[in-house]
């Protein structure tokens, strides 16, 4: 066959412009109004893992401690290579006012945020689970699963190979959930389950206010969120952009839908809990 023969198959595996990319760009408010749809749909379609613990371990402060301490650090994986995908964005990004927010989160996330005591975010989750009974050795020696480590990888080279408007929807879309809660989007049961700080401390018998990740970034993710909106808003303003941004959120999204199952099945296997298999609705 010659060199030249033009039934070549290509596989192609990124985001696929439809029929609606020939309509006009919607205005701002309805491209934000989709936009936070887009992360509700797609957390709804996945149907997060949200089951209760049973009895016996909400009655075990020791064993309760165990679970929630595990599901915390089990985040912390995401949170050493999240900087990265922020800064594929920045690194492609002409614009001043888009790269300083950028790195402003990444600062936070990588070096100290003044906000958590002038610490960064990693160490955030590791004093969260050392004040639920782990040790620092153990904490420094967490090793990710295949699952979490295929998902977090994706979300980097989601980061990587598209333009950088859909890399910062990618990003800045897993913050703006909590800007879709706020305004009714969701609900945060329906993403985060029954199990709030006050809840897991009143549980653990530790005292109210220990547990630092969550309540920081319920700030935070609304603070930072807010501003990826505001970019997206200035920048998207051609129907295909619009459409790529929110394909790029709902697969962020769903990638931390999976990663956050599979955090809940480790703690529960670490326990004693069953814990065999990850569904993915």
């Amino acid at each position: 066959m010659s060199a030249a023969a033009t039934d070549v198959i290509t596989s192609k595996t990124f985001f696929l412009p439809s029929s609606q990319v020939a309509e006009p760009a919607l205005s701002p408010d309805e491209y934000e109004h989709r936009f936070l749809e887009a992360i509700a749909e797609s957390v709804r379609a996945f149907k997060p893992d949200n089951q209760p613990l049973p009895e016996e371990v909400l009655r075990d402060p020791a064993r309760a401690s165990r679970y929630f301490a595990v599901e915390g650090l089990t985040h912390s994986f995401f949170a050493k290579v999240f900087p990265s995908c922020l800064m594929n964005v920045a690194a492609k990004c002409p614009y001043q006012d888009v790269r300083r927010e950028i790195i402003e989160d990444c600062y936070c996330e990588e070096v100290n945020d003044p906000d958590a005591g002038d610490i960064c975010h990693v160490e955030i989750l590791y004093r969260d689970a050392q004040a639920l009974g782990m040790s620092r050795e153990e904490v420094e020696a967490f090793e990710p699963t295949p699952i979490i480590m295929a998902c977090v990888h994706a979300l980097d080279n989601l980061t990587r190979i598209l333009p950088w408007e859909g890399g910062y929807a990618a990003t800045g879309g897993l913050e703006a959930l909590r800007v879709a809660i706020k305004r009714d989007y969701l609900s945060g049961a329906e993403y985060f389950g029954r199990y709030r700080e006050p809840d897991i401390e009143q549980i653990c018998g530790i005292p109210d206010g220990t547990l630092l990740q969550k309540r920081l970034h319920n700030y935070k993710d609304q603070l930072h969120g807010g501003g990826c909106l505001q970019i997206l808003r200035k920048y998207v303003t051609s129907r295909e952009l619009q459409e790529l941004t929110f394909w790029a959120t709902r697969l962020s999204r769903q990638y931390r839908v999976i990663t956050q199952r599979e955090q809940r099945r480790m703690a529960r296997a670490a326990i004693g809990l069953p814990a065999d298999d990850l569904f993915v609705a």
